[in-house]
Order: structure tokens, then C-alpha cells, then sequence
């Protein structure tokens, strides 16, 4: 575990691994709607084909689709190296990797020791501002879908739905969070 203070060494040796071990990224509808935007597409036509819902008892969690071998649908090779298609939009989990959240209130971080990176580079505290973000962003989206499942009586998939527009409504508005340049900024 890393708490604030701790420094670790990490960098990203370009491995691919953080993209091929899963599908293991859920997602916020911010991620969606930031993903969508990049690519100047409706959120709905990202469903099946880049993003799944997993129906998780009373709730329905987005989560990138992965394909058949476990890697992300949005890795691509790139003169040999794996890249990310949606870089400048991906999802805020995958931003702060090699660091993984472990909780949505907690001030700690695990660190994924199988990643290459680890261990290499120079010295630096993890992305806390960022980490603190994704705290904001899950805190707001599970708060609403508890909302529009409890309080409303939507089932589970309508309710991710209907956040999901409220969401990229919201980001029509051009807010920071929505916004690439300002996430680098936390990192």
C-alpha cells in the first residue's frame, strides 16, 4: 500500500500489460462521456461494442469491453508498441495505473508490483490530485445511480443509462472534468 508521503518508483515502460489483463476497468459515467466526446460519437454507440454494463446486483456497472484474449478493445500495436487509441480520454482507473484505488474514501493506493514500470524511473509521490478526482467523479456517479435505483425505482440498467445522459449533458457545458488537458494537470 502507498500513502500520501510515500514515493515510489514507476514509469511506463510501454509493456501492455495494464491494457491486457482483463477486462478489469469499470468505469464512471464521466469516463463515458469524456470517451464518447474524443470520439465525436453518442455515447449509446460505444454500448456492446466498446463498453459492456455488468449487472452487479441492484447495480449496473459500465466497464470497457475487453476481447476475446483479455486486452482492451481500444490497444492497438503501433511499430510494435502497444498504444492506446483513446490516450487522451481514457478512463480515469487507467490513468492512475500502476497505482489502483482502494477504496472510494481512502487516502491509500496498491501498487500492481507486477507491472514492469515498478521499480524504474526516478523517485515520485503517486498522483494524489488525480486519485482525489476519481474520488469526486465515483462518489457523485454511485451517489445518483443508488438515487435513480432506490429513491426513483429505475431498474438497474435504465438507471445507468439515464445518468449517463444527465452526465454528458452536464459536459456539454464544458466543465474541467470533461476536459483532457485538465486531467494531465492532476497527474
Amino acid at each position: 500500500m502507498v500513502r500520501p508521503g510515500d514515493k515510489v518508483r514507476a514509469t511506463c515502460r510501454r509493456s501492455g500489460r495494464c491494457c491486457s489483463t482483463g477486462p478489469n476497468v469499470a468505469l464512471t459515467a464521466y469516463d463515458v462521456c469524456r470517451i464518447a466526446r474524443y470520439m465525436g460519437v453518442d455515447w449509446r454507440s460505444l454500448k456492446g461494442r466498446y463498453i459492456v454494463a455488468i449487472i452487479a446486483d441492484v447495480y449496473a456497472v459500465p466497464a470497457l469491453r475487453g476481447l476475446g484474449d483479455g486486452v482492451c478493445v481500444f490497444l492497438r500495436r503501433e511499430n510494435g508498441l502497444p498504444t492506446c487509441s483513446i490516450y487522451p480520454a481514457r478512463p480515469l482507473r487507467c490513468r492512475l495505473y500502476p497505482f489502483q484505488p482502494a477504496g472510494p474514501s481512502k487516502q491509500v493506493l496498491y501498487l500492481d508490483t507486477y507491472c514492469p514500470g515498478v521499480g524504474h524511473g526516478p523517485e515520485k509521490e503517486p498522483p494524489w490530485r488525480l486519485y482525489k478526482h476519481y474520488q469526486w467523479e465515483l462518489r457523485r456517479h454511485y451517489q445518483r445511480l443508488h438515487q435513480l435505483v432506490f429513491n426513483e425505482g429505475y431498474e438497474p440498467l435504465e438507471a445507468l443509462e439515464k445518468l449517463i445522459d444527465e452526465v454528458c449533458r452536464e459536459a456539454e457545458e464544458n466543465p474541467d472534468w470533461v476536459k483532457p488537458e485538465y486531467l494531465d494537470t492532476l497527474s
